[in-house]
């Protein structure tokens, strides 16, 4: 059993041998009692010299009542340091629980130095112990290491149960390794290295369903159903919700249907699942049935099948609707959450209504409800969308006092809308600012920079971000060279355009649909039409099919240089593969329609695309 679990995850098993003594990890190395800057620095590694005995029941009673009663990390190590200096020391389910709690404070890189010094001070561990720490790892994305301590197991002669291998696949599963989450399942179920329980299979079920794997998910719903661990309420919650979520309603209703008849009653969750899906098709009237058919059932919807509902709603426009559900909530004895105000201003914003939106905003500090960094992020990024970039950055300004941290998404739409309103300075102060509080830029941010630079005609500072990022070895996309192509075009400096376009299979980089249209479009700007033909031409040897954007720019570029024949061939292509012309487009032959000497030419191509009762 080892020797194939250790096949399974090397890496991890390599570990094994030095695990308690100095195994290097994310949060240090070495001996982490003397490390100063551990937040266990406090441990003094001479506290054994004077040892507390605290052997009668009143000092016990007093160490189970102090474990229920831990507020924060400096209670946790508190009563850590007490333990470890109490003799006898207290039994391997005390300190359990503390590690436990430590967890659920999500404190996870304490919790494994607290475990390596519990194992040093000689306290018993168990199976419970061994578990909480790979789960601490996993939950750190650290899952390598959690595999180490399963070797630590076989070490100690104890056999690992399905918890903690579910726990091994969850994180497998967090850090995206799907393929050796399901290498392990396959492996504990060939190996039969533990009873397989519905929390193992709705581990890798759930696993397998956020993955995008739907198809594997329902191979392995079917392979519960056949075998002797049948799949209970939370399975086919999930399934369905799955299911939903890929627009699959008609499977989802099959499966609602068959647990009937297996005498499975569906839960709020099962119900709210099947009425997001409803929601997403916009299907309005098996939303309204599926709630009365849960008040039937008396089962009651709660806070998210409402939010659901909201949120739906206002994506449809229906903002007043959703107003209308909120009242009704509230009716109902069910309290709008942050997200249920959340939905709403996004609506208020999508509309382009900031007063409206702003009004939400400030009626969730008289509902008691604290705005969270999201709650900010929509009317941040609300305001930039109109352009109200003032209000924007005061919005931004007073996250800090309210004790929040914006974060990359949010620093991001308010770049975006500093240089739309033509406030770069302001925007690069702002992405100094960004990389001071310890963010690191990601692709959004790099594409706001490039293009917000060229939109405010410095392209060349945007060459230069480029260059600069080709020198750190960022990892380059060909995003970034499409905006600085396009950004060389209309600054009418084509031959750079040319020079960067030209060098991209040089630098590995796949010139795909978008940079194939923008280097198209300039050509077309600059009248060499022969030029772009011949790019066109290149683009679909290279097998990178046209869009109706490419095909919309060589039309405008052949009409606006009064060449209405190749203008007409293009756009006869364009209709036939199922593209229309854009309002550009449309505007340019109306323009041209009333040029008399050309109307028979220009009348034949809007008829190409207009509807037949337009046609002569």
């Amino acid at each position: 059993m080892v020797y194939s679990l250790c096949k399974m995850s090397q890496k991890g098993f390599n570990l094994a041998a030095n695990f308690l003594i100095s195994s290097p990890n994310i949060y240090g190395s070495g001996n982490f009692i003397i490390n100063c800057r551990s937040p266990l620095h406090f441990l003094s590694v001479f506290r054994y010299l004077g040892t507390k005995s605290v052997a009668n029941c009143n000092s016990r009673e007093k160490l189970k009542l102090e474990l229920g009663n831990i507020n924060g990390l400096d209670d946790a190590l508190s009563l850590y340091e007490t333990m470890a200096e109490t003799r006898p020391l207290p039994s391997v389910n005390q300190f359990n629980q503390l590690l436990s709690r430590v967890v659920n404070l999500k404190q996870y890189p304490v919790a494994i130095r607290l475990f390596k010094d519990v194992c040093r001070i000689g306290v018993s561990v168990d199976e419970y112990t061994m578990t909480i720490a790979i789960n601490s790892y996993c939950l750190s994305r650290r899952v390598d290491y959690g595999f180490s301590v399963l070797a630590f197991f076989f070490k100690r002669c104890f056999v690992p149960d399905s918890v903690t291998f579910s726990t091994l696949l969850k994180g497998l599963f967090r850090e995206d390794r799907i393929t050796e989450a399901q290498e392990l399942f396959r492996k504990i179920v060939r190996e039969g290295l533990c009873d397989l329980d519905v929390v193992t299979y709705g581990t890798v079920i759930d696993g397998l369903c956020k993955s995008g794997n739907t198809t594997v998910a329902i191979e392995m719903f079917g392979v519960m159903e056949k075998g002797k661990c049948k799949p209970n309420i939370h399975i086919y919650t999930m399934v369905i919700d799955c299911l939903c979520k890929n627009r699959m309603i008609d499977s989802a209703l099959k499966l609602f249907d068959e647990m009937s008849k297996k005498s499975i009653t569906p839960n709020v969750f099962t119900y709210s699942a099947l009425i997001h899906g409803f929601c997403d098709l916009s299907r309005w009237k098996e939303v309204k049935m599926l709630l009365k058919e849960m008040m039937d059932c008396k089962r009651y919807p709660n806070v998210v099948t409402y939010n659901t509902i909201v949120d739906a709603l206002c994506k449809e426009g229906l903002v007043d609707e959703a107003e209308d559900v909120l009242q009704i909530m509230m009716l109902k004895n069910v309290i709008p959450d942050e997200f249920s105000y959340n939905s709403l201003m996004d609506g208020y914003c999508l509309q382009g209504r900031m007063d409206e939106a702003r009004n939400i905003f400030d009626s969730m500090f008289s509902k008691n409800i604290a705005p969270i960094v999201q709650s900010y992020y929509i009317l941040i990024n609300g305001y930039c969308k109109k352009t109200m970039t003032d209000d924007a950055v005061h919005l931004f300004r007073e996250m800090p006092n309210r004790g929040l941290k914006p974060n990359l998404v949010t620093y991001n739409s308010l770049l975006h809308g500093l240089f739309r309103g033509g406030s770069c300075s302001s925007a690069l102060k702002l992405f100094d600012e960004l990389q001071a509080a310890g963010l690191k830029p990601d692709f959004y941010t790099y594409c706001n920079l490039l293009d917000g630079l060229c939109s405010n005609e410095r392209v060349e500072e945007a060459l230069s971000l480029l260059n600069a990022l080709e020198n750190k070895g960022e990892r380059l996309h060909i995003g970034y060279y499409g905006i600085i192509i396009d950004g060389l075009c209309k600054a009418k400096k084509l031959d750079a355009a040319r020079a960067i376009f030209n060098d991209l299979p040089c630098k590995g980089l796949e010139r795909n649909v978008v940079t194939y249209s923008i280097m198209i479009n300039g050509c077309c700007q600059k009248g060499l039409l022969e030029e772009a033909k011949d790019i066109l031409l290149k683009m679909e040897r290279d097998k990178v099919l046209p869009d109706g954007v490419t095909y919309n720019c060589i039309v405008q570029g052949n009409l606006k240089s009064g060449k209405y024949d190749d203008a007409g061939k293009f756009l006869e292509e364009m209709v036939s593969k199922g593209f229309s012309p854009d309002s550009v487009t449309f505007s340019l032959l109306l323009d041209l329609l009333e040029k008399t000497e050309h109307k028979p030419t220009i009348l034949k191509m809007i008829q190409m695309f207009a509807p037949t009762t337009l046609k002569l």
